[in-house]
């Protein structure tokens, strides 16, 4: 009877321990009141966060997990586990997870932004509202910041977190050409004066989408394309004038205009090996990361156009079965800090344009981030804020894609 009686207390305590450690590992979501964040990291340490997200960046990679992750310990006691997945089959996960009733899964903080977000939100994929739980928040950032409330058009309402911000740059090497064109006409006539040395990448792959939208701003205004009904008919009308500028552009281009460069990557060997006198990126560093590394000469240099080129900002968000939300969102709090943004805008890092407003920050964080020395061939982010143009709505930039495909590619 007595060894009956051990025997069942000593499941029961395990049993406890067990469920300890669960509610430990899961942030007890029952119990932890997440608007206290000394309760949340209280919650927090000793546990394990699951970041997932696109892990195609040896430098992005790196500055998570020997940066991020190695802080993180040392400041919380919480480790940091990075999963390289891409966003699709992140969303596939989840949305089978919610299928099947799974209420705990493996995801804890997604990276996530634009149409992935417009359909994680409108699934019910995420948990939320969180930026009220993220003291760093309200510390860093300015409310009156678009990026803040709308993501390609889709309100946040505080289903995620700002990581960073992107803005399309356009480079050239100096060596080679006198000046850079500052409009898409001056484009056109540059095609004209060396045909076949541009082009660009194909829609969808997602820099050259975001290239072709931005000559659509240029020609018709990036009000008149937000403001289209959601119509695809309606918005071909709006943005034709548009898409007859590409097809004008297209016997100058790189074999023609017949075919194009699949992706980023593949533009980017292209003018490496000079068969293009233009490049284009998403990452407003990306010239002094390539001249640190030596891929590119010094003479290269980043341009945009007076009217301005396309940014928008890649968030983090908490997915809705999370199982240590208490984790999440302390990472997502760590992540924001202003000394984690300073360390990802050095391009030895990442070279990723912090999120937080440079007038919020202590005169000892100014000094660190004054004292990044990121190279040459960059334009400074104030000149890129003064020429930054908001996206479209996400539902919209699959439409534009369609009516490249029929109007400019199969033209003629």
């Amino acid at each position: 009877m007595k060894k009956t009686i051990v025997i069942i207390l000593t499941i029961l305590m395990t049993l406890t321990l067990l469920a300890g450690c669960a509610r430990n590992q899961s942030g007890a979501a029952d119990e932890i009141d997440f608007s206290d964040f000394d309760a949340v990291l209280e919650a927090a340490r000793g546990t394990t966060v699951n970041f997932y997200g696109w892990g195609g960046s040896a430098a992005t990679n790196a500055w998570l997990d020997n940066v991020v992750g190695s802080t993180l310990y040392e400041q919380y006691g919480i480790r940091l586990n990075r999963v390289p997945m891409d966003i699709d089959a992140i969303l596939n996960k989840l949305m089978g997870e919610m299928h099947a009733g799974v209420d705990s899964g493996d995801i804890d903080v997604v990276w996530i932004n634009g149409e992935n977000f417009y359909t994680a939100k409108n699934a019910g994929l995420l948990f939320g509202p969180i930026t009220h739980y993220v003291p760093n928040f309200a510390v860093y950032l300015n409310p009156d910041d678009a990026d803040l409330h709308y993501d390609f058009g889709t309100p946040i309402e505080g289903m995620q977190v700002p990581y960073g911000r992107a803005q399309l740059v356009f480079m050239g090497d100096t060596a080679v050409l006198d000046s850079f064109p500052t409009s898409a006409q001056e484009l056109l006539e540059l095609a004209r004066r060396y045909p076949g040395r541009i082009t660009y990448s194909a829609p969808p792959d997602f820099t050259g989408s975001a290239f072709v939208r931005n000559m659509l701003y240029e020609i018709v205004g990036f009000e008149a394309i937000f403001n289209a009904p959601r119509d695809e008919e309606a918005i071909y009308e709006i943005i034709r004038p548009g898409l007859d500028f590409l097809v004008e552009l297209k016997p100058y281009l790189w074999q023609e205009g017949r075919t194009y460069p699949v992706d980023a990557p593949a533009l980017q060997q292209m003018f490496i090996d000079g068969l293009v006198l233009m490049n284009v990126s998403y990452s407003p560093l990306h010239v002094a990361q390539m001249i640190f590394s030596g891929e590119y000469p010094e003479t290269v240099q980043t341009f945009v156009f007076e009217n301005g080129n396309i940014g928008n900002t890649h968030y983090m968000a908490i997915p809705y079965n999370a199982p240590n939300r208490a984790g999440a969102i302390a990472l997502i709090n760590h992540i924001i800090s202003a000394e984690m943004q300073i360390t990802k805008y050095d391009a030895r890092n990442w070279g990723d344009l912090p999120v937080f407003d440079v007038q919020r920050l202590t005169p000892q964080q100014r000094e660190l981030l004054d004292a990044i020395d990121n190279g040459i061939g960059i334009l400074s982010p104030e000149v890129l804020f003064e020429h930054r143009l908001p996206e479209v709505q996400a539902y919209k930039i699959p439409i534009i894609e369609r009516l490249w495909v029929q109007h400019v590619l199969h033209a003629g």
